[in-house]
């Protein structure tokens, strides 16, 4: 039921505002706990709102971008917020299909537990235990032992990818991606690994994110203490690939990097968004059917950069 009178004019300007917030959160409540698109036409954005209340409660809402109007929301307790997947604030969470993931904040670090919602926005709140013929659910809680944060989601949301993280004297020493099952609540069991290098060891930092059109593909540009590399996961068949980038070896400003896809999502583009490596702009391109990264050609080179100050 769209929302259109004036009493509700407060709780759509707060998402409006919430949509140029970055992904904060504070659980004291009262916050806009940051915000993710949908891959749905029409766009919708989703966010999530704490307000001052007695016990911990979020207010999810979905924002129809068309005419700036709230169509539909939920409530959860507790804090719930959608993830960021990279240090530039990229969101994450939703599936092509509708299905949403928010994850709890913490109590203490390391936390002892990992908490998620998934929220299917395809569902208005119905009690779980109204009969057999009723809708599910549109919440489903999960909890796990141990440290774990959203990393991607398959397009029908029936497959979670979360980064394990492994602790030594509080600092995180190094990760693993795991598969999570929707409908059982289970994680699979073997970690999600490129099988060309199933020994290697997970470090780094994510810096920026870029799916792919239909929401298949996830590839997440991270760097290390000595190396680039764009680890790109397929959401469906649950497996990873890991691309080297020595070309950007020498790199000064690696948080300045930024990806996109271009030839209809056949070629990720690295390009740098400012600082004293901007004068190059496109620094490589990466084919996303062979894996290859190859320097741009420079009339190529030429162009990104123009789209790149556009």
């Amino acid at each position: 039921m769209r929302i259109e009178n004036m009493r509700k004019a407060l709780p759509i300007l707060i998402a409006l505002l919430a949509m140029a917030a970055p992904a904060t959160a504070s659980a004291a409540g009262g916050g806009i706990l940051g915000g993710t698109a949908s891959f749905t036409d029409p766009p919708y954005r989703y966010v999530a709102l704490t307000p001052h209340t007695r016990h911990p409660l979020t207010i999810v809402e979905r924002i129809d971008l068309r005419d700036s109007t709230i169509d539909r929301w939920w409530y959860l307790q507790g804090y719930y917020y959608p993830p960021a997947v990279a240090s530039d604030g990229s969101a994450g969470g939703i599936s092509a299909n509708g299905i949403l993931v928010l994850t709890s904040l913490p109590r203490g670090y390391p936390p002892k537990r990992s908490k998620f919602a998934i929220l299917d926005t395809r569902l208005f709140l119905s009690h779980p235990h109204r009969g057999s013929d009723s809708p599910r659910h549109a919440v489903t809680r999960l909890s796990l032992p141990g440290v774990y944060g959203f990393d991607a989601i398959s397009p029908d949301g029936s497959r979670i990818y979360l980064i394990h993280s492994y602790f030594k004297h509080r600092e995180v020493s190094h990760y693993e991606v795991r598969a999570l099952d929707t409908v059982s609540g289970r994680l699979l069991p073997e970690p999600i690994v490129d099988p060309e290098e199933p020994d290697e060891r997970m470090q780094g930092a994510p810096v920026t994110r870029v799916s792919s059109n239909d929401g298949r593909w996830a590839y997440t540009l991270y760097t290390g203490s000595k190396e680039k590399f764009v680890p790109a996961l397929d959401t469906v068949r649950g497996r990873a690939v890991c691309v080297d980038l020595p070309q950007l070896g020498g790199l000064r400003e690696p948080f300045g990097l930024r990806l996109r896809l271009a030839d209809g999502g056949r070629t990720i583009v690295v390009y740098s968004r400012g600082g004293k490596d901007a004068g190059t702009a496109s620094l490589l391109e990466v084919d996303t059917e062979s894996f290859e990264a190859r320097k741009p050609a420079p009339v190529l080179g030429f162009l990104h950069q123009l789209f790149a100050l556009l």
